[in-house]
């Protein structure tokens, strides 16, 4: 960065002419960006940079002298927010985020659905809550609502877990023993999970995670495979996930269809557990219970899709987690699996990948804008989807034009009215060039078990 641009950058932050930067000010003008004070990356390079100089009294406003700015700027994500350089400039997150307040205004009033009925942890969930949060692939941020209220993750680790298996061995041997089909029925439905050779039809049902999940860390104790899918988990939100005690022990006792499934693929030797040990189904099965009971809240699961949206990169640490590859395949099968029995319907009508959990969240990745929407809401339709949570993605949807196939030729329309019908974009006759790609700016277009 030039010396002259950071001078110049300070000048227009020293609204006092005071030579200096006051504190607020600066996280004021990063909040406006999308970046939030407790972000790590801000609180790492502005509180050195302010403890840096000689102590501040009590209640005294604290300051940077050019110096300490010139540190400050340092950290790549401040600089490149207040040059407006970020995911989304500073006003289009705004009205990003002003569409999404008023959309949770909307919603307060929506009570349709019922709570998960079929262990006591979902059953006792509060029906009321709801909250948003917004991750971009730089990590800004919003929230509104019960965005900081824990629950288990459940289905929504699916995805993760497939791009875990996806990164230790490879799609060609992951898909030896997961398919990438619709099954046709729910997400749990013995019928239909499994092909004639007892293979799952895809990584988003309840035997396609247990199958994936086989394949991660697969030589090692179950200890050391558990922290290898915390710290996984970790590396994406920039925080470790918690775990819900009772939501396991609860769904290791009631979960005997999924149990009965893992039997049937190991059966089959459709499922990678030892074949001496008798006990490897159940063990596969448990595993997975674990894995589904991780404690999120709306915006740490944000940023793990965020790391989606991101080609696999995490948005707080810039640390690739998952290949360009896997954080693809991932957003495909989200795209056709994602939202149990009405994913088919989802895709008419939102058209962008997703994955919802029975606890009430949905996690849709808007890959276009480079950020994740999470949605907790524990009302559930009868496919077991948060019912303001596919609400809101689709208003989003709607509102701000994000459909990736509604829109398609709409400038191409526009020219050819404008022409009087001649649908030419320029060239002499008979020499057409291609349309100009749709902008990509955000403009507003109007208005069970596990």
């Amino acid at each position: 960065m030039a010396e002259f641009d950071v001078e110049t950058l300070f000048r227009s932050l020293d609204t006092d002419r005071a030579n200096v930067v006051w504190k607020w000010k600066l996280l004021e003008e990063l909040k406006q960006a999308g970046l939030r004070a407790d972000d790590p990356r801000v609180e790492r390079a502005v509180d050195w940079s302010v403890k840096s100089s000689a102590p501040f009294e009590p209640g005294q406003p604290e300051w940077l002298d050019l110096e300490q700015f010139r540190s400050v700027v340092r950290e790549p994500v401040i600089w490149r927010a207040l040059q407006g350089q970020l995911s989304m400039p500073p006003s289009e997150f705004a009205e990003f985020t002003q569409g999404i307040e008023r959309i949770y205004a909307d919603l307060q009033d929506e009570r349709s659905g019922e709570v998960a009925q079929y262990i006591p942890t979902l059953r006792n969930a509060d029906p009321d809550r709801f909250g948003i949060a917004v991750c971009t692939a730089d990590g800004q941020v919003f929230q509104i609502g019960d965005a900081n209220v824990g629950f288990s993750v459940q289905s929504t680790s699916k995805p993760f877990s497939y791009a875990m298996a996806l990164e230790e061995r490879g799609a060609a041997d992951v898909h030896q023993w997961v398919g990438q089909e619709q099954s046709g029925g729910t997400f749990n439905d013995p019928r239909l999970s499994l092909d004639a050779g007892g293979k799952p039809q895809n990584p988003m049902i309840n035997a396609g995670a247990m199958a994936t999940l086989a394949l991660v860390e697969s030589d090692q104790d179950v200890s050391e495979r558990f922290a290898k899918v915390e710290q996984t988990w970790a590396k994406m939100m920039g925080t470790p996930p918690g775990f819900d005690h009772r939501t396991f022990l609860a769904e290791r006792d009631t979960g005997h269809g999924n149990r009965g499934l893992a039997s049937l693929m190991a059966a089959q030797d459709m499922l990678n557990v030892d074949p001496k040990d008798p006990d490897g189904p159940r063990k596969a099965a448990e595993f997975y219970f674990a894995v589904c009971s991780l404690e999120l809240d709306a915006q740490r699961l944000a940023a793990a899709g965020a790391t989606l949206a991101n080609g696999g990169v995490a948005p707080y640490s810039g640390e690739r987690v998952f290949s360009q590859e896997t954080a693809g395949r991932v957003l495909a099968v989200m795209g056709h699996s994602g939202m149990y029995n009405d994913s088919g319907q989802f895709a008419d009508q939102v058209g962008l990948p997703a994955k919802s959990g029975v606890s009430g969240n949905v996690m849709m990745v808007v890959p276009e804008k480079r950020l994740a929407v999470v949605v907790f809401s524990p009302r559930l339709d009868a496919a077991g989807n948060s019912v303001r949570g596919v609400e809101v993605c689709k208003r989003l949807v709607n509102e701000y034009g994000l459909h990736p196939y509604k829109g398609l030729g709409a400038d191409r329309e526009v020219a050819r009215l404008a022409l009087g019908g001649v649908a030419r974009v320029g060239g002499p006759a008979g020499h057409h060039k291609a349309a100009a790609p749709a902008t990509t700016s955000v403009t507003r277009a109007g208005g069970l078990q596990m």
